[in-house]
C-alpha cells in the first residue's frame, strides 16, 4: 500500500539583523550526492509495484508503477542501443501523454540532457531552441511532425532521427519501438553520472513573459530537492501543461519519487474538461498556472460544477489577487488554495503560504535564504522595498550556452537577482510589489502595474485585468487595463475606471484607457504575455481614437443628455493631473491633455479634439 501523504514542507521565516538576510528552516537534503534522477525514482516505484502512479484521461489508460519501471528500463536500454552518450541533449516537443513520463524517466537514467518544447511552439520557436541545444534525437505528437522536421532542418539537424510519441504516422519511426526491448526490469543498475549529481538533467526555458526566452540548465541535484507538496493525504494529482514548465516536470519527478498518482491530459487546459476531470478521477489537489483562475471564472459550467474532491489548489508562477481566489472559493469548498513564489531560475519556490487578503507570497521555505537589495547595491531591512535576490544549495545551473546572462543573474557567492521588487514585513512574510521590468513611469511618478491590477480584481464582474503602459511623450507612459469580464456580467468601462480613480493615487489612473478583451496571449507556462497586451491596448487607444467609452456613448460637444466626464491625463492651469468630476453625468472620457476650466454648469475644454477647438456642453 502506497503511504498516505508526502514529506511536511517546512515554512518559516528567521531573520538576521547582523546580516540583513531571512532564511528558512535548515534541514537535510532529501537526496545526496549518490543519487541521480533515474536511480531515486527507480528506488521509490519499487517499494510499491503495485501502486497506480499515472491516468491518462482521454486514453483511460493506467500505469502502475511496476509497469512503469518496465518502459523505463526498456527506454533507457534503447538510447543506449542508439549508442547515445551521457550529456547528450534528445529533444522533446510533446503534450501529455501515455508515454511521455517513461521516456524523460528511460533518459534520465541513461544520463541524457533533455531539451523540452510545448507543442505550441512555431517553426521559428523551434528552430530558436534547438539551434541551440542542437538535439541528436527528436521526440513530437505526430500531428506536428512536419513543422518540427520543418524546424530541425533549417538548423542544419537533418540528419536528427524523430519519433512521433502519438498520432503516430505511416513510414514515420514511433515511440513504441522503444518499449519493444526485452530485459530484465529487476536486474537493471542505473549507471552513475559521468558528471557527477549537478550534471545537467534538462535545459528548461524560461518563460518569455518580459523578453525572448533563455535554457536555464537544470542539475539532478536541483530537480531531486525541488520543493515537495507537503500533504497529509494520498494525493490524486492534476496538472496541465507539456513538460516544457518546471512545475509540470517536478510533479512528474515527485508522482514518483513521493508516490502519488498523476491525472494528465492529452488537451491544453480549457475550464471545462478541467471540471470534468475533478469530477472523474476526484482529483484531490491541482497544480495550475495564473491564467488557469481567470478562465475558470469566465466558465459558464462553473456555476453547476463539482469541485468537492479538491483539498489542495496551488498557483506557481506568479502571484494571483486574493481577490481572484475569493471568487472560486464559493465552488471548492473543502479547499485550500496555496500560494508558492519562486522562480525556475532557482529550480522552485522560495517561500509558501495559504491565500489571504494581504497579499503575501508566504514564509521562507527549507533550505533557502533571501536579501533584499537597493538600487545601489545596498543590503535593505524589514519593510524597505529592494530587489529580491535568492541562494538555494542547488539553483538551477546558469543559462545554457549564454555566459553573459548567467554573469547577470547568478553572482559569485552564489545569490540570484530574481528582477522582482518585494519587501519582507515584521512578520518574515514576503511581498512582491512588480517586476522591476514591469514598473512604470508616469510624469516622473514610478508605479506598480500588479497593485491596480489587484483593485481592479475586487470588482465582483472582473475575472482577469493586465495595466500596461502606453507611450507618452510628456509623461512616460500612461497607465491603461486590458480586463477580461466574467461571464454573462455587465460592466462600463467607465466604472473600471472610476474604480481605480476611487481606490489608487492620482499617478495611478488609468490614463491610457481601459480595455475589454475575451482572452489575453499567454506564455507556454500559464502567464500573461505583458508584452502583447500592451500592443493589443495601444491598438484599440489608435482604432478607437477619443472614443467616449461606457454609458450611451456619443461625442463630447453633442446634445445629448449630460455626461458623467472624467478627463485622464488631463494638464490643468496649475499642471494638477487629475480626474475632473463635473456634476453627476454618466459618460467617461479616457482623453489626455485636455487644458479644462470648470464651472457650476458646465466644463470647457480646449483641444484639437473633433475637429472643434472650444465648445460648451450642454449642462442644462
Amino acid at each position: 500500500m502506497a503511504p498516505n501523504g508526502t514529506a511536511p514542507v517546512l515554512v518559516e521565516t528567521i531573520y538576521d539583523p547582523e546580516k540583513k538576510v531571512w532564511h528558512g528552516p535548515v534541514d537535510e537534503l532529501r537526496y545526496g550526492p549518490q543519487y541521480s534522477i533515474g536511480s531515486a525514482v527507480l528506488e521509490a516505484m519499487k517499494k510499491y509495484p503495485d501502486h497506480v502512479i499515472q491516468i491518462c484521461h482521454q486514453s483511460g489508460k493506467e500505469i502502475t508503477n511496476r509497469e512503469m519501471i518496465k518502459l523505463t528500463v526498456q527506454a533507457a536500454r534503447h538510447f543506449e542501443k542508439l549508442q547515445l552518450q551521457q550529456c547528450d541533449i534528445i529533444g522533446i516537443c510533446a503534450g501529455n501523454s501515455d508515454y511521455v513520463a517513461p521516456i524523460y524517466f528511460g533518459a534520465l537514467c541513461a544520463g541524457l540532457c533533455i531539451s523540452p518544447l510545448d507543442p505550441s511552439f512555431n517553426v521559428n520557436g523551434l528552430k530558436y531552441v534547438y539551434n541551440l541545444t542542437q538535439p541528436k534525437l527528436m521526440f513530437c505528437d505526430g500531428e506536428i511532425y512536419q513543422k518540427v522536421r520543418q524546424a530541425l532542418e533549417e538548423c542544419g539537424l537533418s540528419a536528427t532521427k524523430i519519433f512521433t510519441v502519438r498520432n503516430h504516422m505511416d513510414g514515420i519511426p514511433n515511440v513504441m519501438e522503444f518499449f519493444e526491448e526485452i530485459c530484465d526490469a529487476s536486474t537493471y543498475v542505473v549507471p552513475p553520472l559521468r558528471e557527477g549529481f549537478e550534471q545537467v538533467a534538462m535545459i528548461l526555458r524560461t518563460s518569455g513573459s518580459t523578453g525572448p526566452p533563455k535554457g536555464i540548465q537544470m542539475s539532478h541535484a536541483a530537480l531531486l530537492n525541488a520543493t515537495t507538496l507537503g500533504v497529509d493525504f494520498a494525493p490524486r494529482l492534476l496538472c496541465y501543461g507539456s513538460l516544457y514548465g518546471s512545475v509540470p516536470t517536478f510533479m512528474m519527478i515527485q508522482s514518483a519519487t513521493d508516490c502519488f498518482t498523476r491525472i494528465i491530459s492529452e488537451n491544453p487546459f480549457t475550464p471545462e474538461e478541467f471540471i470534468d476531470i475533478v469530477k472523474m478521477h476526484k482529483i484531490n489537489v491541482s497544480a495550475n498556472f495564473p491564467a488557469d483562475i481567470p478562465l475558470l471564472l469566465t466558465s459558464g459550467k462553473l456555476a453547476s460544477s463539482d469541485l468537492s474532491s479538491l483539498r489542495l489548489m496551488f498557483v506557481a508562477g506568479k502571484t494571483i489577487p486574493y481577490s481572484l481566489i475569493e471568487k472560486l472559493m464559493p465552488y471548492a469548498k473543502n479547499c485550500t488554495f496555496r500560494t508558492y513564489y519562486g522562480l525556475t531560475e532557482i529550480c522552485g519556490a522560495l517561500t509558501s503560504s495559504p491565500v489571504d487578503p494581504s497579499d503575501a507570497v508566504g514564509r521562507m521555505l527549507v533550505n533557502t535564504e533571501a536579501k533584499i537589495l537597493s538600487d545601489k547595491g545596498m543590503q535593505l531591512g524589514p519593510n524597505e522595498v529592494g530587489e529580491i535576490l535568492v541562494r538555494k544549495k542547488y539553483p538551477g545551473s546558469g543559462y545554457f550556452k549564454n555566459p553573459e546572462a548567467t554573469k547577470a543573474v547568478y553572482d559569485e557567492d552564489g545569490w540570484v537577482h530574481t528582477g522582482d521588487l518585494g519587501y519582507f514585513n515584521d512578520a518574515g512574510q514576503l511581498y512582491v510589489v512588480d517586476r522591476r521590468k514591469d514598473m512604470l513611469k508616469y510624469n516622473n511618478f514610478t508605479l506598480s502595474p500588479t497593485n491596480i491590477e489587484k483593485v481592479i480584481c475586487e470588482i465582483p464582474e472582473v475575472a482577469l485585468a493586465c495595466v500596461v503602459g502606453i507611450p507618452d511623450e510628456t509623461c512616460d507612459f500612461l497607465p491603461a487595463a486590458g480586463v477580461i469580464k466574467r461571464q454573462g456580467v455587465t460592466i462600463s468601462e467607465a466604472q473600471i475606471a472610476q474604480h481605480v480613480a476611487d481606490r489608487m493615487d492620482d499617478y495611478e489612473i488609468l490614463r491610457g484607457g481601459v480595455y475589454f478583451f475575451d482572452s489575453f496571449p499567454l506564455t507556454v507556462t500559464g502567464k500573461t504575455n505583458r508584452s502583447e497586451v500592451t500592443e493589443m491596448c495601444i491598438k484599440r487607444r489608435q482604432n478607437e481614437g477619443n472614443k467616449i467609452i461606457g454609458g450611451g456613448g456619443g461625442s463630447v460637444g453633442s446634445n445629448t443628455k449630460p455626461f458623467k466626464i472624467l478627463l485622464f491625463g488631463c494638464r490643468s492651469n496649475n499642471n494638477d493631473c487629475s480626474v475632473v468630476d463635473a456634476m453627476e453625468y454618466e459618460t467617461c472620457i479616457l482623453q489626455k491633455d485636455l487644458l479644462i476650466t470648470q464651472d457650476t454648469n458646465c466644463i470647457e475644454y480646449e483641444n484639437n479634439f473633433m475637429n472643434v477647438s472650444e465648445k460648451q456642453l450642454d449642462c442644462n
